[in-house]
């Protein structure tokens, strides 16, 4: 155990801010480090070929790289009893970990010097930190009567790396104070620059030299030092500007020796591929290899689900250990410490959230009665042609026993009403099937239309009773973190805070309620939103996006006939919008504000594939969205840029007015307004009432 016990045991999000003994005791996989399933075998950290790690904010890059790093390789090395050296190769490499952000990137820039200087002065500075950091390591390699024998041999070599200068050190200790001091001095250089106009730094030696180098000096040493590599790990790419990843970049072109480069980068960090080599570009899966991390965890659902049981169980271990009675002393699955939303139609809950009140006083029957009245006023109804048509429907799809049920029928009278069919007819095929579901519960047309539109009838209910909509369950969370692991830490971390505040017993009596849980899951929502605030004027332009995006689900959500059913997603042409809008769909993307569903989709009209997305389901709280993804509305060109352009909004508030006209009763202008307005299909057909 670490011995270091929160208050929270989700509280610590970030790997930056754990301990190495922390990363050690949390580090979870779902297969043996050699298997090729395994989470750590996929960071290939010994093969030679240089690797980028990727993913979104929280995906567990810098957990992986971390716990890959040689401070856990030499714990796990103590653990096992084994000498560092026959660690490393049974290990087959050794890891040099090196945070980007660490090397102050934005002092090699300005302060009346050239681009081309500076590119220079920072190429020397990296290799003197990687250098320090792979000597650090030999020192450690190197013990006994191994250091006594190799270690002048070594520190000549090292010597002979540099152009002009070298160091006269005669052991590693006093070779790493050398570059240290040098270290210093360009240091010294670096930040005075600005105010002595000068910059003379002393390079003495080549771009590569040290990095390729040393490592190739130790084990040419002795052939007892061999057998594994040095992964040099860069993590937080995206800290370094375009010329200081060009120059990475040439690094991984030109690896050479028992030396490879593993680099983490947000997904949107990698800025350029090109190189210094004569303006070649770097190519993936031929000068390096790509791991996306959450890609990789939305593509096996399950084998996500199974890393966040084993994270949530590794954080309660270590942090939070009264719960091991609970959990380990009951037998008690870790899924059941959540309470779970209601979703059977027969639950009593969903009479408490009507109040209790009979069918004719319900809102949503209030709702169809007063539509169907107000219509006939102005002009008539297919089906219907006085107020005794009115009640007669209203009785035949009454269900007082189970309100979600009723909700249901007045829906499916929506629907009949806005394709013009005939509502007194319709409302006796509702009774008849209705009435053959609460007998057998069984597979039918019926129970199709309720599993489909069950989550935006609750949450149409949910609004009506003005209750906040429940988030809840360990299965709802983990799909809501998109393949991001810190998400998922997060939204536990806001869950439990809610749940000890309420004066409950989180994972040590009963379970979390869904009111901690929705409200956990709501805080998360706007951590995850807020963040992007610091963006400047990028981030601004993707939440008006997003926002508008949200708007419209929300308004299908809650309209009498969506278009769609738990609306969370959208198509897009490559070829539709303009500049702007693509470059913020972008944007968005990058940020992890929308996800990319793997696949695409064919367009209804034609064999294009188009891109298909959706938006991120952690956001989805702020908006009483749903977390389950069912339909996809193709966006028209017009709708793109309206959602997509900051600049376009009396655009976006005649496409929320047409959305809303189309949608909800009296459905006058619903195809008028679609066809006059944005001159594309919107695929809100629906062939008949019960479609398959």
């Amino acid at each position: 155990m670490s011995g270091l016990i929160s208050s929270n045991p989700f509280s610590l999000t970030k790997a930056n801010d754990l301990s190495d003994d922390q990363i050690q005791e949390l580090w979870v996989d779902i297969a043996p480090p050699d298997s090729p399933d395994s989470l750590f075998s996929a960071g290939r950290f010994a093969s030679p070929m240089p690797t980028f790690i990727l993913g979104s904010k929280g995906s567990g890059k810098t957990h992986l790289m971390r716990y890959a790093s040689f401070p856990l390789q030499k714990k796990r090395f103590e653990r096992d009893k084994q000498r560092p050296l026959v660690g490393a190769r049974v290990d087959g490499y050794v890891g040099i970990y090196t945070l980007c952000s660490g090397l102050e990137t934005g002092r090699f820039q300005g302060k009346c010097q050239s681009g081309e200087a500076w590119l220079e002065v920072f190429s020397y500075y990296l290799e003197l930190s990687l250098g320090i950091a792979a000597l650090a390591v030999i020192d450690d390699l190197l013990d006994g009567d191994v250091q006594n024998n190799i270690e002048p041999m070594f520190c000549a070599a090292v010597g002979r790396l540099f152009d002009s200068d070298p160091p006269a050190a005669s052991d590693v200790g006093a070779l790493i104070d050398e570059l240290e001091r040098r270290r210093r001095e360009l240091d010294y250089q670096v930040n005075n620059a600005a105010f002595t106009g000068e910059l003379f730094p002393n390079v003495t030696a080549s771009r590569g030299k040290l990095i390729f180098g040393i490592p190739q000096a130790f084990q040419d040493c002795s052939s007892d030092l061999g057998g594994f590599l040095f992964a040099y790990q860069l993590d937080e790419l995206e800290n370094l500007t375009e010329a200081q990843q060009k120059h990475v970049n040439t690094l991984v072109r030109d690896r050479r020796g028992p030396a490879t480069l593993k680099i983490g980068a947000r997904q949107f960090g990698i800025k350029t591929h090109a190189t210094m080599s004569a303006g070649e570009e770097n190519i993936r899966d031929s000068e390096f290899e790509e791991l996306r991390l959450d890609l990789r965890f939305r593509r096996n659902e399950k084998t996500y689900r199974d890393l966040v049981a084993l994270l949530v169980e590794r954080r309660l271990q270590n942090f939070w250990p009264q719960s091991s009675t609970g959990a380990a002393g009951r037998g008690r699955r870790l899924t059941d410490w959540f309470e779970e939303p209601k979703r059977d139609p027969f639950d009593p809950f969903f009479m408490k959230l009507v109040k209790g009140a009979p069918s004719p006083e319900r809102p949503h029957m209030a709702h169809l009665r007063d539509a169907l009245a107000g219509q006939l006023s102005r002009g008539g109804i297919r089906g219907v042609r006085n107020d005794e048509d009115i009640q007669a429907i209203m009785n035949a799809i009454t269900v007082p026993d189970a309100p979600l049920l009723e909700k249901l029928n007045t829906f499916l009278m929506f629907n009949a009403w806005a394709k013009g069919l005939d509502l007194a007819q319709t409302a006796t095929s509702i009774r008849s099937d209705c009435e053959a579901f609460v007998s057998s519960k069984g597979v039918g047309r019926y129970r199709q239309k309720l599993d489909h539109y069950k989550s935006d009838l609750i949450a149409q209910m949910f609004r009506d009773a003005s209750f906040r909509h429940n988030y809840g369950g360990l299965d709802e969370f983990t799909r809501m973190s998109e393949g991001q692991p810190r998400a998922l830490i997060t939204l536990l971390k806001q869950t439990f805070d809610w749940a000890t505040f309420q004066g409950e017993r989180p994972f040590e009596a009963g379970s979390i309620s869904l009111d901690a849980e929705s409200k956990g899951a709501l805080a998360a929502a706007d951590w995850f939103y807020n963040n992007m605030r610091k963006a400047g004027g990028e981030g601004q332009a993707i939440l008006i996006a997003v926002d508008r995006l949200a708007e419209l689900f929300r308004i299908n959500r809650f309209a009498d006939n969506p278009i769609e059913c738990s609306l969370i997603g959208f198509s897009v042409s490559a070829r539709v919008g303009s500049e702007t809008s693509q470059r913020n769909l972008r944007l968005a993307l990058d940020h992890s504000f929308l996800v990319e569903i793997l696949g695409g989709q064919s367009e209804r009209n034609s064999e294009q594939v188009t891109g298909k997305f959706q938006l991120n389901r952690m956001l989805v709280p702020k908006w009483g969205l749903a977390t389950g993804r069912r339909g996809i509305k193709p966006l028209s060109e017009v709708e793109m840029n309206a959602i997509f352009d900051p600049e376009m909004g009396e655009t976006f508030e005649k496409v929320k007015a047409d959305w809303a006209s189309r949608m909800n009763a009296p459905f006058e202008r619903a195809r008028r307004a679609s066809k006059d307005f944005a001159n594309s299909s919107t695929g809100d057909s629906q062939d008949d009432l019960f479609g398959d």
